[in-house]
Parts: structure tokens; C-alpha cells; sequence
């Protein structure tokens, strides 16, 4: 992890205003909020906004030299592993560093930015933001590996199949013993290491 030049631990007093900014980052990404509306995460996709929230805060408070991209590859983990979404967009670069921004305010003991951001979600009345410039697109991994294993098979030196090592035959399996029946027709029940 590579630290910028003046990193800034989060004064305790404003640890709270700190988790909001990174929670209206959150709320402010479309690709993240048509995961949720989508419930691609399952019936708490919202929650999991909110819990991917809190882990960035403990990002930070346990790492203090966390950088942009540490925060894009939490962004880019949690989004497939939690909601099936693997994203191509780079709209987590923008968050990462909205994110970084608000960090670098709230260090200095700037809280304005976040005050603008959580304004705007009342004037919206908490509803998620738009999400028009998203595209969805379905992928066949099927399909994708595949291709991958067809252009692999090209590249591959064939294997001389004369190196394989020679057949061995198979044990005999000793013959099964005949089964004890009592005078009432009933099987005698007889453990392995007896018969």
C-alpha cells in the first residue's frame, strides 16, 4: 500500500461524519444501486451496501496507509463476490477517489462535502440515485472458458502419448460370502471384519 504524502488519522469526534461520506459514495454510484434495486445480492442487497460501508471505515482505521486502489479492489471484491457482478466500467476508480477525497477533508477537520452529499440525499428524500448510464450485459462464463480452453489447445505442444506408464491389472475382490439365514427366513446380520 503507497501512502500520500500527508495522510491524516480521522480525529474520533468526526469518525462518524468520515462513515457517512463513504456511505453516500456508496449510495451515489449507480452500477452499486442497480445491483441493489436488482437485489443481485439477494433480499439484503441494501444491507450489504451498508455493511460494505462499515468495512471501508474498518479499512481505514485498521490500515491507516490505505490508498485509491486498495479501495477499488474492496469495491471490485465485494461487488462479485456479494452481488454476481463483475464490473468493466472503471466506475470504481471514481468512487475509490471520492472516497479518498473525503477522507483527506474529514482529516483536516472538513466536513462540508459530506454535509453537500448528505443535503442532496434529503432534497431526494434518501431515494437512490439515477442510474440511466448503467448497462447491464449477461456473460456465458460457460462460453467464455470454452474459448479460452479452444485457444489454449493451439497453443499447446502435443504430448507424446508413448510416455505413458504401462496398465496395471486390477486386484481379484475376494468372493462375497453367502448369507446366513435363521429358521424364521430372517438374514443374519454380520460385521466386516467377521466374515
Amino acid at each position: 500500500m503507497s501512502a500520500p504524502a500527508t495522510t491524516k488519522a480521522i480525529p474520533g469526534e468526526l469518525q462518524d461524519k468520515f462513515d457517512l461520506g463513504i456511505w453516500h459514495c456508496l449510495f451515489n454510484w449507480p452500477t452499486l444501486t442497480v445491483a441493489v434495486q436488482n437485489q443481485w445480492g439477494g433480499p439484503d442487497s441494501s444491507e450489504k451496501r451498508d455493511w460494505l460501508a462499515g468495512q471501508i471505515s474498518d479499512l481505514f482505521s485498521s490500515e491507516p496507509l490505505t490508498d485509491a486502489e486498495d479501495v477499488e479492489v474492496m469495491l471490485l471484491q465485494v461487488l462479485e463476490d456479494e452481488y454476481g457482478c463483475r464490473i468493466e466500467d472503471e466506475t470504481e476508480v471514481a468512487v475509490a477517489r471520492a472516497i479518498m477525497k473525503v477522507r483527506k477533508e474529514i482529516g483536516e477537520g472538513n466536513t462540508s462535502g459530506v454535509e453537500q452529499m448528505h443535503k442532496k440525499w434529503e432534497d431526494r428524500k434518501g431515494k437512490e440515485v439515477a442510474t440511466g448510464n448503467v448497462q447491464v450485459s449477461e456473460s456465458n462464463q460457460e462460453a467464455e472458458w470454452d474459448s479460452v480452453d479452444e485457444e489454449s489447445e493451439d497453443e499447446d505442444e502435443d504430448v507424446d502419448m508413448d510416455d505413458a506408464p504401462a496398465l496395471v491389472p486390477a486386484r481379484a475382490k475376494e468372493p462375497k460370502a453367502e448369507p446366513e439365514v435363521d429358521e424364521d427366513g430372517f438374514e443374519k446380520v454380520v460385521g466386516k471384519k467377521r466374515r
